[in-house]
């Protein structure tokens, strides 16, 4: 009877230890796409914004939060657009998009399933001043699916 108690035992220990090295892995595997991801995303943008106001720019962007899943890969960047000489009019959501994509096709960005968007601006707002400008990143389904749940929240919000 004892010897059971051992060998159940010893197969729940067995299958925690399993359970935990996969969870670090698959977390640590979605860091690291997120971390390069981002890179990529942030000298697109930095490239685009660039070509607005004529001066370089070098802008970090944050993480969207995770409420969206774990790996949505969206970013958030802000900034004050008179710190570089720009005015609403020389920049919109729908050129700064066109720009992204152009950028992506010249330098063989990687997409989701060969979509035609590869970067999406999904948020465009201003607060006190401050830019602030979400862009995902279309590398997965998680995002994909990200970008179309935004979709559909905005349609109901019409």
């Amino acid at each position: 009877m004892s010897f059971f108690w051992l060998v159940l035992l010893a197969v729940i220990v067995v299958i925690l230890i399993y359970i935990i090295i996969h969870r670090v892995l698959i977390n640590r595997a979605t860091l690291m796409l997120k971390k390069q991801a981002q890179s990529v995303t942030n000298k697109a943008v930095n490239a685009c914004l660039s070509q607005f106001g004529g001066q370089p720019f070098d802008l970090s962007s944050e993480i969207v939060a995770d409420v969206w899943g774990k790996g949505v890969l969206a970013f958030e960047f802000y900034f004050v657009p008179t710190d570089y000489h720009l005015t609403t009019d020389q920049l919109s959501r729908d050129t700064l998009e066109k720009k992204l994509n152009a950028y992506a096709k010249e330098n063989n960005v990687q997409a989701y399933e060969k979509t035609s968007t590869v970067f999406r601006v999904t948020d465009w707002w201003t607060y006190e001043k401050v830019l602030h400008i979400d862009v995902a990143y279309v590398l997965n389904e998680a995002t994909r699916e990200y970008i179309a749940d935004l979709h559909r929240l905005d349609q109901h919000s019409k």
